[in-house]
């Protein structure tokens, strides 16, 4: 894709309102808005993005944004549904929460989701090729839920729960998959329940140019808390944004999933999509393990336009496919955005990335990579 058709979509993308830019398996941090004067507002709205995971997306979806009591102090809330179908035959429906309650003492945020989709898997390990790839079909129940109350300022505690249940439909036949070789090649439930710590004192989440963001999160999956598969999960992320310029800053993210125990394919940390390393496939290299630190500069060069380099590497990693320097995945690559809303500071983004060895992918969305 070239810029001019960035150009083209404009008029159907300048419809789209705040946070309605959210793709498959994205976990986007909770929200602080702004303290504006109470009010309730609800937007009908167009969704469309690409990425190569799905090609084209189309749908549409309804965002209702309130302020829970008297308070100005009080962040504002929001809930959303929507439903979107892909190029690549696939289909999702979902409603997701982030509620404050007055003066920001507790926090709700979760999703209740249905998808029909298409996956992709190439092996388990960093060593896998694209020869390896295969395709299979599987519907997906899904649940997140997130409570967190306020313990001083921007720093938050709580518990998560999150619930998966992949309803495998349809493998390659001869593949990978098309056996019992792969842990979860039959599907399965995956319900995970634990402790997380949240700390964000930045000062917009849609375009930073300040702040810290920290959240670590451990859970346990058991047959008592609905999964069929019995291993434990912690996920570590940080980001801080630094200030270069009036109309520049850096931002750097450091990532980590690390699992224990009977842990289904499924259920593993992937490198790549447009959120982890931009310029690997998401789901061409997952394991037990997943580490990676990533880097953006971005750049206003106009009141309404700017540009970005980004770079990053990341690592996956398990007792089967120890850790290996060697193993590395570089990306890097270069985008620009567009403005829409001054007010929310949301940005329209086209990237390209690349990887040595891999093809160059693109990007079209909203917000930030990260």
């Amino acid at each position: 894709m070239r810029n001019s058709n960035v150009k083209k979509f404009y008029s159907v993308f300048t419809l789209i309102l705040i946070f309605s830019g959210s793709s498959f398996a994205q976990n986007e941090p909770l929200d602080k808005l702004g303290n504006e004067e109470k009010q309730t507002t609800i937007a009908v709205l167009p969704l469309i993005y690409y990425t190569p995971e799905t090609s084209w997306a189309f749908g549409a979806g309804a965002v209702g944004n309130f302020r829970l009591g008297e308070k100005d102090e009080t962040f504002e809330s929001q809930i959303a549904l929507g439903g979107a179908y892909t190029l690549f035959n696939q289909f999702l429906s979902y409603t997701s929460w982030r509620i404050f309650t007055e003066q920001n003492k507790h926090l709700f945020a979760g999703e209740l989701g249905w998808y029909d989709y298409v996956f992709f898997f190439y092996g388990i390990g960093p060593g896998v090729s694209e020869s390896d790839r295969e395709v299979f079909n599987s519907r997906l129940p899904r649940l997140r839920f997130d409570y967190l109350r306020q313990i001083k300022g921007d720093f938050y505690a709580g518990v998560r729960y999150w619930y998966d249940n992949f309803q495998i439909q349809e493998v390659e036949e001869g593949g990978l998959l098309d056996g019992n070789n792969i842990p979860g090649s039959m599907g399965g439930r995956i319900g995970g329940i634990g402790p997380m710590l949240y700390y964000d004192s930045r000062d917009s989440q849609l375009y930073p140019t300040s702040g810290i963001f920290a959240e670590s999160s451990f859970q346990l999956f058991r047959p008592w808390t609905g999964s069929g598969y019995s291993y434990m999960r912690w996920i570590g992320d940080f980001r801080q944004v630094l200030p270069i310029k009036e109309n520049s800053v850096f931002v750097y993210q450091a990532y980590a999933e690390l699992l224990n125990g009977e842990v289904p394919f499924f259920g593993m940390p992937l490198l790549g999509g447009n959120r982890l390393m931009r310029g690997l496939f998401e789901g061409k290299f997952r394991d037990r393990n997943m580490a990676l630190i990533q880097g953006e500069y971005r750049w206003k060069f106009k009141p309404r336009w700017g540009l970005v380099g980004f770079s990053g590497l990341g690592n996956v990693f398990s007792p089967s496919n120890p850790f290996d320097i060697g193993n590395t995945k570089l990306t890097y690559g270069t985008g620009l955005r567009y403005q829409l809303s001054k007010k929310e500071k949301l940005n329209l983004r086209f990237d390209v990335a690349h990887s040595p060895g891999e093809g160059l992918l693109f990007y079209l969305g909203f917000g930030e990579g990260f």
